[in-house]
């Protein structure tokens, strides 16, 4: 397939709306919306986007506990269990925005960066934005977001106590969040 054609279609807030016209190898154009945090995508810049937002995986120091949210994500009008995330601040380095992304909604600290993972689609099917992951380990006094618009509970799991969360069809799961519990309490990690 090849790109022709890109229209911005609504400009919000955070997110801006696009549809973008691909020639097919038939003949035929098939056209795609999707949503970006760039409210500037023209045909030579769609693609070639850095990450937007950071993700961490935070672990206890001896690494037997992982922190999750339950968070109040308004996409879903419900409460879904996801690692702490933010966007980069403008100027900001990866690690420089987990710190701030951490201290900010949970009160923790973070540690030591373990890894950094390449920057990964956060919902391709729907969204060009890039994030960057990074597995760290964390300490302090868990404190409510400073932010009032948002509703997070912190909390640290055990692997049992994981599996329990994973086996109630009642709890929801950002997916990069589910993916990586299920391998963590399976011994994967």
């Amino acid at each position: 397939m090849k790109l022709v054609a890109l229209r911005k279609i609504h400009e919000g807030k955070f997110l801006t709306y696009y549809v973008a016209d691909y020639l097919k190898d038939n003949g035929k154009i098939k056209s795609y919306e999707f949503i970006s945090r760039d409210k500037n995508l023209t045909l030579s810049t769609f693609g070639h986007n850095k990450p937007a937002g950071v993700g961490l995986v935070p672990l206890s120091e001896d690494k037997e506990k992982v922190l999750l949210q339950q968070e109040f994500r308004l996409a879903t009008n419900r409460f879904v269990y996801n690692f702490p995330a933010g966007l980069i601040d403008k100027d900001e380095g990866i690690e420089q925005s987990a710190k701030r992304e951490l201290k900010e909604e949970t009160g923790l600290n973070l540690v030591e960066v373990i890894d950094v993972l390449p920057p990964s689609y956060a919902s391709q099917g729907t969204s060009d934005e890039l994030m960057s992951i990074l597995v760290c380990t964390c300490k302090g006094d868990i404190t409510p977001s400073i932010f009032d618009d948002e509703e997070i509970i912190a909390k640290w799991y055990t692997k049992e106590e994981i599996k329990a969360l994973l086996e109630d069809y009642n709890n929801y799961f950002s997916v990069r969040t589910q993916m990586f519990l299920y391998m963590w309490v399976k011994g994967n990690i």
